[in-house]
């Protein structure tokens, strides 16, 4: 028997998607019966956010433990692509300088909560690039493929294309074939 090391070692973290508040209040009102108020909507998108929180709270824990023991220095995210890498990595620079405001007023509390928002929008990846931690968040998707495989139809509708989607993660897989070593992934579980 062979004591060989593996070539490769791909990590999927599974990813909890942060969503707009349009979208999760879209989503609320096709799975519910009846009519949702504004504020039951609030308090389930604020929820929402905490669970996301969390799991990106995780997700960081994971990360570091890697880096630590295993020099893991770049992770490999969903839905980013070579085309829109540059868009991504100019956002990370703005959220790296943005300055947290230090009092409580109105503004300064908005200004806050939209940071945070942005943050988990953006992912446990890249806030650990934003605080320096992380040297790369790479993209795990090929961008036609990707593009062709977006469930949203022009009417607003859910529509899952099994055929592209299967197209999509085969190009992931490209992508991570190539190199050698471990490779993290943040992906949905779907």
């Amino acid at each position: 028997p062979t004591k060989s090391k593996p070539k490769q070692i791909i990590i999927h973290l599974l990813n909890w998607h942060f969503v707009s508040k349009e979208d999760f209040a879209a989503d609320l009102s096709d799975s519910s019966d009846g009519k949702l108020s504004e504020a039951e909507i609030d308090k389930r998108y604020l929820e929402f956010l905490n669970d996301v929180e969390a799991v990106q709270k995780e997700q960081k824990q994971i990360l570091r433990y890697l880096m630590k023991h295993h020099n893991v220095r770049s992770v490999y995210q969903e839905g980013l692509t070579e085309k829109n890498l540059s868009a991504f990595n100019s956002f990370i620079k703005t959220l790296k300088e943005f300055e947290m405001p230090e009092d409580d007023g109105a503004f300064d509390l908005f200004l806050k909560e939209q940071y945070r928002r942005d943050k988990l929008q953006m992912g446990a990846a890249a806030q650990l690039l934003i605080s320096n931690e992380l040297k790369a968040v790479l993209p795990l998707e090929n961008a036609e493929a990707f593009e062709s495989a977006n469930p949203i139809t022009k009417d607003g509708k859910i529509r899952i294309d099994e055929k592209a989607e299967e197209r999509r993660e085969d190009a992931m897989l490209k992508i991570l074939l190539k190199g050698q070593g471990i490779k993290v992934i943040l992906l949905g579980g779907g």
